[in-house]
Order: C-alpha cells, then sequence, then structure tokens
C-alpha cells in the first residue's frame, strides 16, 4: 500500500506495494511536483480506501497539503500550484474514462478522493477566472442567446489567435510535431465528451447529440474513427503512444482546458454549462484548423492523408456548430430558459480558457528551434 507523505520528493511507499512516483519538478516539464505526484500514484492502488480508513491522518495530512496548494494557486497564483491542482484534478478525472482493464478503475468511486476532487473544484469555481463572467441582459430569447454566444466567440481572441498564423506561415515541422503531441490528451479523449453530452439528455436534443457522436465514431468504420484518424497522425509525425495521451506534457493551461470539459460533463449541475462549452467548441475550430492544414501541407504533410482528422473537421464542425446552436441550445434555452445564463457561461469559459492554453502553446512552440 503506498503510504501518503508529501513532505519530501517521493511519496514514501510501505512493503505492500511498490508503485513507481512520476518524475519529481526537475524532470517533468508539466511544473506539477510532490503533491500532484502523490495524488497520481495512489490511485493506482486498489487497497487504497481500505488503507485510509485506518489511516486517517495520513488523509488529513493530504488533505491539508491539498488546501495549501490551492490557496497558492487561486489566491496567488502561483503557477506550480495551478500546475499541480490541474494535474491533480485531470488525474481524478481520468478515474471516470479509464479502461476497465485499468488498476485505477477500484478507485473511481473512493469517497477520499472523492473528497479532494470536491475540494478542488469548488476552489476552481470560486476562482475569478470561472466566477467573474459578464452576461449580457438582454438574454431574453434562445435566438438571443445563440447571437450572443456567435459574438462572443467572432470576438474573442481565442477565435482569432495568433498562434495559427505562425502555424500556417512559419512554424516547422518540430514546431507542429509539437502542437499535435500537445492537442493529444483532448482530441483522443472527444468522445467520451461527447458521450457524457448524451447522458441525461433532454429527449429533443437527442439526434443531434447522437449524430456528433456518430461522426466521432467514423459513422461506424474504426478505420474513420476520429481517433483513429489522430493516431494515424501522430504515427505519421514520429510521436509514439503515450498511455496518457501525452497529458503528462502539458503545461496547467492545457490541463485545465480539458479539466473543464470533464467538471462540465460529469457534475450534472454543471451540464447547461456544458453544453456552451461544447456549442463553442464546433465554432472555434474550423477556421482556425484551416490555418492548421494550410501550413502542414506548407511543409509536405498532407500527400499521403496524414491530415483527415483536421481536414474533416475543418468541414464538418461547421455542421456540428449549426446543429449544436439549432438543435440543442435553442430548444433547451427555449425549455429552460432560466438557464440561459448558464449556457453562455459555459462558452465564455471555454473562450477564455482555450485562449490562456494557445498563448501559452504559442510561446512554447516560438523556443523550439
Amino acid at each position: 500500500m503506498v503510504s501518503v507523505q508529501t513532505g519530501t520528493e517521493n511519496a514514501r511507499l510501505s512493503s505492500f506495494r511498490a508503485i513507481s512516483v512520476p518524475p519529481p519538478l526537475t524532470t517533468n516539464p508539466s511544473g506539477w511536483t510532490n503533491i500532484a505526484a502523490t495524488v497520481r500514484t495512489i490511485i493506482e492502488d486498489p487497497t487504497l480506501e481500505s488503507y485510509l480508513d485506518q489511516n486517517q491522518a495520513e488523509f488529513d495530512a493530504l488533505s491539508s497539503d491539498v488546501q495549501q496548494t490551492l490557496d497558492a494557486a487561486f489566491e496567488r497564483g502561483d503557477e506550480r500550484a495551478l500546475a499541480d491542482v490541474h494535474a491533480m484534478l485531470f488525474a481524478l478525472y481520468d478515474l471516470f474514462v479509464a479502461p476497465a482493464a485499468s488498476v485505477r478503475c477500484h478507485n473511481q468511486f473512493n469517497p477520499y478522493l472523492i473528497r479532494l476532487r470536491g475540494a478542488i473544484e469548488r476552489r476552481w469555481l470560486e476562482s475569478p477566472s470561472l466566477n467573474d463572467i459578464l452576461v449580457p441582459a438582454e438574454l431574453s430569447t434562445p435566438e438571443d442567446l445563440v447571437q450572443a454566444i456567435c459574438s462572443v466567440s467572432a470576438q474573442h481572441r481565442a477565435s482569432k489567435h495568433p498562434l495559427f498564423d505562425f502555424l500556417e506561415t512559419q512554424a516547422n515541422l518540430a514546431q507542429l510535431t509539437e502542437f499535435f503531441r500537445s492537442d493529444s490528451a483532448l482530441n483522443i479523449r472527444f468522445f467520451d465528451l461527447i458521450v457524457l453530452a448524451l447522458l441525461g439528455s433532454d429527449p429533443a436534443v437527442r439526434g443531434e447529440l447522437s449524430q456528433n457522436f456518430w461522426d466521432e465514431a467514423g459513422k461506424g468504420d474504426p478505420l474513420r474513427s476520429h481517433v483513429t484518424l489522430f493516431r494515424n497522425l501522430l504515427l505519421s509525425t514520429g510521436i509514439p503512444h503515450a498511455e496518457d495521451d501525452h497529458a503528462s506534457l502539458l503545461n496547467w493551461q492545457g490541463l485545465a482546458g480539458y479539466n473543464l470539459f470533464m467538471m462540465t460533463g460529469l457534475n450534472r449541475s454543471q451540464g447547461f454549462k456544458s453544453l456552451g462549452v461544447m456549442a463553442v467548441t464546433e465554432l472555434l475550430d474550423p477556421s482556425q484548423y484551416e490555418k492548421l492544414t494550410r501550413g502542414c501541407r506548407r511543409l509536405g504533410l498532407g500527400t499521403a492523408g496524414e491530415l483527415e482528422y483536421y481536414d474533416e473537421h475543418v468541414s464538418i464542425d461547421v455542421v456540428h456548430a449549426e446543429g449544436w446552436l439549432s438543435n440543442v441550445i435553442v430548444p433547451l434555452a427555449g425549455k429552460f430558459p432560466q438557464r440561459m445564463n448558464d449556457i453562455f457561461v459555459g462558452a465564455q469559459w471555454r473562450l477564455n480558457t482555450c485562449a490562456e492554453y494557445y498563448d501559452n502553446l504559442h510561446e512554447r512552440l516560438l523556443q523550439i528551434a
């Protein structure tokens, strides 16, 4: 059994079981430190709940360290603490989409881990980045909401970010490859995010959501599924398979973007915000991906079909965006007008986290020779 001890650079392990702790900060490009490494380690232990039942003091010590990390992240904006917070949250969310054969599935509903996750989510939701969102006063009809989402998306820096101008006209192959690697975690898990949107959905919108699901699954052809197409691109550019789909290489901004999908998708109380998150994503991608694919072809990529993932999204996401707005947002806003603000807030959350991710990724790519 893992003994939880966060005061040293590596978690102390007992004789019951030896689980390798992820690398310390000095070799970890994402910036997370021992507290995140500890959480990432203990979720692999199938005896964790019974162990902590008998060793409450160790959980109390871990909880205290998590609270200190949350203070540093959300009160002082400490970059390392933000990396820790989002690495922990990513690991805790991963319990809900892990393969059934994974040993960590034993901890999906571990009450101690659920308490940690709840503590992190509450502080994130209370933080200015998610709490200080201005909602237009004129949202009175579903059509007002659609217009507001389209307007805020078109005007937001995430929709015309210089990252994609750089990828189109200046990036070299190494920089493009790093972009693909950074895009992996969200793209490969997007199928699961659509499934989460289907759970508990209103019958009136299931047709549109199911169409998104069917497209993501390659319309039943496993060779055409979006996961397969993206993995083919990774292999063609020399990016090896990673168990976590390269999530451990993401800085906190990238993890926060993914965590936003999971937080709103898993928590039914955030379900209307999830709709805004998903809808505005479909609005964002087509024009950005057009620039990306032109940049790839400038460097000779695409002659063997390796860009099919992005090529397909250039066209299909235009259809998806219209479908989300007309066939999901409009009917639900009409049925639940009191939740229109939530839908708009979710869209704004996605735009803001996406822009922060693009800012950070652009800066990182510029540092690659």
